[in-house]
């Protein structure tokens, strides 16, 4: 880009910004003042709008006045619960959960092993998009020189196929990838076409020739730290390979660049093991997940990075409802999603025994960690996710929160999120096919390693990982996913002795469990699992 023409984008931007910050950004603010009034007038906005559907009439939507009347009303609900109404209201077209018809869906793994399918409707789209500009202006107002680049932006196709009535179902990171300002989709590296390939290996290279092509990326965003070391991991190891293909170009829409390869081989020379820094010495900022089991994965991260790159909190985020919008790009403030969704929540610790207190916005503590209940503006009501969030403080009188961790019976170490019937049902499939009855088996995902470990009481039997994970594959698509792109390592089989079971029902009593109500938790995080099995085994196979 000639000297003009740089000139004329940044004033492009600037004067993009400047409305966005006057039609968006000055409305979301000056919400934050007045958090509960806002959250009661969506409560009531979205039950009058669902009213005579058939759960509105069900629960008495048209006689409900105020947050107690709703709380009274409808109990808790899960996809499951709801699962019945979204598929009948796609099948019949008739408005059986919510008042109009989703134009998609949003596909996410389910804890059953069907998927859910978020229904997706154009007001969501429009807050989606609403909402992108926001983040992007926050990015922008501290860390202007962010767009002054290229961006390398890597999510899952907005459309990745279609349900037997003929409406399209596709990732929520697509979808919010197509709602970013244009200013900011007219910069991305990467072209969607190769964002959709199928074959995981061949999406990765590509990927990373793409970037390797373009000099001055300023800006990478993808929710999971483990897709940007994995890109890393592969320019390494096909260095001469990707920087040839630089030179030379590809069919997938990359102009040779033979300058550039020139540039890269020189570097290489100089600097032997590459990392980010070497080859974008003006990348800017970061933007990705930073909590939960993603926090462990951001010292590798930052090692990547000059001291001048920012890490940005791209806020809690899932399939079905933003929670989180990152309103401070420095300090990593991101205030709840009070715009968006109505939020319910109950502590953490009288969630887990039983002695529930529903909360809204304006109860919540400073320091606290709560589970997480959502009535959504796309057909989701007292939706329990069974996250956990933490509050960190308060911006203006909205509270500022980061996700901590999913609730009991959920591991999620690369966005795959596992479940623990999943777990069951994948080593049940396993038992059977092999004709064996394990006395004891055990799960743990490692977030350091990106890796799950299965601990089973049986005798040994040879590729007990490769027919694992095809169950496993098989309860859960994202698990598939995650594995077959390379983000999730092998998982490994470790066979242990009969005894290990005693051995760890009694170290869960000395840790403070009931003997009357103790309960094996099938799948864990290694870290909530202080238990050493290694002391039991008896033989392994990770193949």
């Amino acid at each position: 880009m000639d000297v003009v023409g740089m000139l004329l984008s940044r004033l492009l931007i600037s004067l993009k910004m400047f409305w966005i910050r006057h039609f968006y950004w000055r409305p979301l603010i000056n919400q934050t003042f007045r958090p509960q009034q806002v959250q009661e007038k969506l409560l009531q906005k979205i039950l009058d709008r669902n009213k005579q559907t058939d759960f509105g009439k069900t629960y008495g939507f048209a006689a409900i006045k105020n947050y107690y009347d709703y709380r009274q009303a409808l109990p808790v609900q899960t996809y499951e619960t709801l699962r019945c109404l979204i598929e009948r209201q796609e099948g019949t077209r008739s408005s059986c959960l919510n008042a109009g018809q989703p134009v998609l869906y949003a596909q996410t793994s389910g804890t059953t092993g069907r998927p859910k399918y978020i229904p997706i409707f154009p007001k969501t789209l429009d807050q989606y998009r609403r909402s992108q500009h926001c983040a992007a202006y926050a990015i922008y107002s501290a860390l202007p020189r962010a767009y002054a680049g290229k961006l390398l932006a890597v999510v899952s196709p907005a459309i990745e196929g279609y349900l037997p009535t003929g409406t399209p179902y596709g990732s929520m990171s697509g979808l919010i990838y197509r709602s970013m300002p244009q200013f900011v989709t007219a910069s991305y590296v990467i072209p969607m076409q190769v964002l959709e390939l199928d074959d995981y290996a061949l999406k990765y290279h590509l990927i990373a020739v793409f970037a390797l092509a373009e000099q001055n990326i300023t800006m990478m965003a993808t929710a999971n730290p483990s897709t940007l070391l994995k890109i890393v991991e592969i320019i390494n190891a096909r260095w001469d390979t990707l920087i040839q293909e630089v030179a030379i170009g590809n069919t997938y829409g990359l102009v040779a660049r033979p300058q550039r390869s020139e540039m890269l081989k020189t570097l290489n020379y100089k600097k032997g093991k590459i990392v980010f820094a070497d080859i974008w010495p003006n990348l800017q900022v970061v933007t990705t997940w930073t909590g939960g089991n993603c926090s462990v994965l951001i010292p590798s991260l930052q090692k990547q990075l000059s001291s001048m790159t920012r890490i940005v909190e791209m806020g809690y985020l899932s399939s079905e409802f933003r929670g989180s919008l990152t309103i401070d790009a420095v300090g990593n403030r991101s205030i709840l999603a009070i715009h968006e969704n109505f939020f319910e929540f109950v502590e953490r610790d009288r969630w887990e025994d039983k002695s529930r207190e529903f909360l809204t916005v304006s109860a919540l503590q400073t320091g606290k960690q709560y589970y997480v209940f959502v009535t959504t503006q796309n057909g989701l009501f007292r939706y329990f996710i069974d996250d956990i969030i933490e509050v960190e403080g308060w911006y203006n009188h909205t509270p500022t929160i980061r996700f901590v961790q999913k609730g009991k019976g959920v591991v999620n170490l690369t966005g795959e999120k596992l479940y623990e019937n999943q777990v069951i049902h994948a080593v049940c499939a396993m038992m059977q096919r092999l004709k064996i009855e394990p006395h004891f088996f055990i799960m743990l995902g490692n977030p350091d390693l990106q890796q799950y470990t299965l601990y089973i009481a049986t005798e040994p039997f040879t590729d007990a990982s490769a027919i694992l994970e095809k169950y496993l594959s098989d309860q859960n698509i994202e698990f598939a996913a995650k594995r077959q792109s390379g983000r999730l390592r092998q998982t490994i089989v470790r066979f242990v002795s009969g005894a290990a079971a005693d051995a760890y029902k009694k170290y869960c009593i000395e840790q403070g469990q009931r003997e009357s109500q103790f309960k094996l938790q099938k799948l864990q995080s290694v870290y909530d699992c202080g238990f050493d099995f290694e002391n039991y085994e008896i033989d392994r196979y990770a193949a």
